[in-house]
């Protein structure tokens, strides 16, 4: 018989994506030292910092203005400062921080109490939550940074 068989092989179902899988802690600290490492350059240096083009034209800061000289504030310490300039991003670099920290002492430990926080938060309405920490962020950015 030339025909196709009766029984057909099927593909293997692939594993469903897990964006979680792929978010290593270690990458997320690099990439933000790099990043903070290049801002303190750039300001030590006096290099031009990118301009922001909506508070450019618009006249009222970007939610995420500030960005560059927190970063710049967090490679040089200054922490009152990086907190000042933008706050939100304060704050996720303070929870990385802590992820890292919590995910070392996991790894060295070998106890798995990250599962029960990940169990914990993807009960919350992260994204609501996340819309208006950026919405009261914004605000205080227009009322407090400098012109």
């Amino acid at each position: 018989m030339n025909g196709p068989s009766a029984t057909t092989i099927s593909e293997p179902e692939a594993a469903p994506f897990r964006p979680a899988k792929f978010l290593h802690p270690i990458g997320f600290t690099l990439a933000g030292i790099a990043l903070a490492v290049s801002a303190h350059f750039a300001v030590a240096w006096q290099l031009p910092l990118p301009q922001c083009l909506w508070r450019k034209f618009v006249g009222i800061p970007c939610p995420t203005c500030g960005c560059t000289r927190s970063l710049a504030s967090w490679a040089q310490f200054d922490l009152a400062a990086a907190l000042r300039f933008n706050p939100l991003l304060f704050l996720l670099c303070v929870a990385l921080l802590a992820w890292l920290i919590a995910w070392a002492v996991e790894k060295v430990s070998g106890r798995g109490f990250l599962a029960g926080v990940r169990a914990r938060a993807s009960r919350w309405p992260v994204w609501r939550t996340l819309l208006v920490l950026a919405a009261v962020n914004w605000i205080y950015l227009c009322f407090t940074l400098p012109r």
